[in-house]
């Protein structure tokens, strides 16, 4: 049988006595001790046996009350020394700084037993993306985001920035492009720009074209200098509004709303605004669009209706009726007898003679107009007379009214037609409502012609 070692002669470490634990019914599933050579702070401390091993014993300590009879006294010899020979005493290096280490946390749940702790690994979870997928995807964002950048740089470089405004063929300038309108209005604002400065509607010859192009910022024109330019660039034609009176033109206004003032002008002194139901005239006039090439061959509204007001003189061929005189011809032309006599080279008293013809010098108005008046009259409604015989009066005995009579009225509303505020004809009857009833008068007479004796 092998001897088994001493330790105090061997030297030897003596083995732990055996730790009773307190070990639960059902085994734990297994964990990893730890080590010995783990951090010493796990170690268990209350432990019966100490694991630490010196070789040499400590050297008893004195009291610190106690004086020291090796201490030197009055600065010592080593201060004496420094002071005659400068020497210094050697400078201790400083102990390296070490980093103290995290202490491990306690497992959460207790031990097992006493003196016995577990080892808790750290939970490790996977990530959502693992890392080589993320430097991946890190890349390719980078490099879209970087070509991207170089897209709009070169989309900004090359692409067009202005709309090149053409008439026709012929260039007139550069107009930043605006994306708001789908079609550009440049050619209908310029001509309206150009009816407004004429207060007249214009006809333009040529057409304008809108191309996209690129240019400097500096040959960009306003949209207000464009359209300028380009109403200062137009040939055109004034639109403007003839007056034509039985097919002849008598003058050419702005527009249609100088034409409608001036006829308007014409039928002013005839109309009544309150009875006046229509007015026109008797000529045919009719309003149509002119173009001028400048504004001197436009008229004033103003002249134009001094023009119409003034009477025309107009040479008539009337053919002799039976029964003609100078003086009716007068009467019916509202002329003269001198004038008649004068244009015809004939006297006074000439006679003329039927199927000849004679001359007659009108003066009339140029514009005749017809205006329709409708007004409202009370009228009275004659009453009815009844006559009642009676054979026993006498016939010589006055009439006797037995019933008071009395008119009726009744509302007419009638028609005048008039030519320049004489009217022509008589009224007609438009509507008629009777108000009040008439009540008929009953008078009774006598029918005897018996003689009566009066002795």
């Amino acid at each position: 049988m092998a001897k088994q070692p001493n330790s105090e002669s061997d030297g030897l470490r003596p083995l732990p006595r055996p730790i009773k634990l307190d070990l639960p019914t059902e085994r734990p599933k297994p964990q990893r001790r730890l080590h010995e050579q783990d951090e010493p702070d796990l170690v268990p401390i209350d432990t019966k046996y100490d694991y630490t091993h010196k070789s040499e014993p400590e050297k008893p300590r004195k009291p610190k009350d106690e004086p020291r009879n090796d201490a030197p006294t009055g600065g010592g010899y080593f201060k004496s020394a420094q002071k005659a020979y400068g020497q210094r005493r050697p400078r201790q290096p400083k102990p390296p700084k070490v980093k103290p280490k995290p202490k491990r946390q306690e497992p959460q749940k207790p031990g097992l037993g006493r003196g016995d702790r577990l080892y808790t690994p750290p939970q490790y979870k996977e990530p959502l993306i693992p890392k080589h997928v993320k430097r991946v995807l890190k890349f390719w964002a980078l490099g879209i985001i970087a070509v991207a950048f170089i897209v709009l740089v070169l989309m900004s470089m090359f692409r067009n920035n202005a709309w090149a405004v053409y008439l026709d063929d012929r260039f007139i300038g550069y107009m930043p492009i605006n994306r708001e309108i789908e079609t550009y209005t440049v050619h209908e604002d310029a001509v309206n720009h150009l009816s407004a400065s004429y207060a007249a509607r214009v006809q333009v010859h040529e057409e304008t074209m809108v191309r996209e192009t690129r240019t400097r910022r500096g040959e960009l024109m306003s949209p207000p200098e464009m359209m300028i330019l380009l109403a200062n660039s137009f040939t055109y034609q004034i639109r403007g509004a003839a007056i034509y009176i039985d097919g002849e033109q008598i003058a050419v206004l702005r527009n249609t709303y100088e034409a409608d003032h001036v006829v308007q002008e014409l039928k002013r002194p005839f109309r009544n605004d309150d009875t006046t139901v229509d007015a026109g005239f008797e000529e045919d006039l009719q309003i149509k669009e002119a173009l001028v090439d400048s504004l001197e061959e436009l008229d004033d509204a103003r002249d134009v209706i001094q023009l119409l007001e003034r009477p025309v003189r107009y040479v008539h061929t009337h053919i002799i009726r039976g029964g003609d005189t100078q003086g009716h011809l007068a009467l019916e032309f509202n002329t003269t007898i001198e004038s008649i006599g004068n244009l015809n080279n004939i006297g006074l008293d000439a006679i003329l003679r039927p199927g000849n013809t004679i001359l007659i010098e009108i003066t009339r108005p140029r514009l005749t107009v017809r205006t329709i008046d409708e007004d409202t009259i009370i009228e009275d409604v004659p009453m009815e007379v009844e006559t009642r015989e009676n054979p026993d009066i006498h016939v010589s005995v006055p009439p006797r009214t037995l019933t008071e009579g009395s008119y009726g009225q009744r509302e007419v509303r009638r028609r005048i037609i008039s030519l320049n505020g004489i009217p022509a004809g008589s009224p007609e009857i438009v509507s008629s409502r009777v108000l009040r009833e008439p009540v008929t008068r009953v008078v009774e007479v006598g029918t005897s012609e018996t003689s009566i004796d009066t002795r």
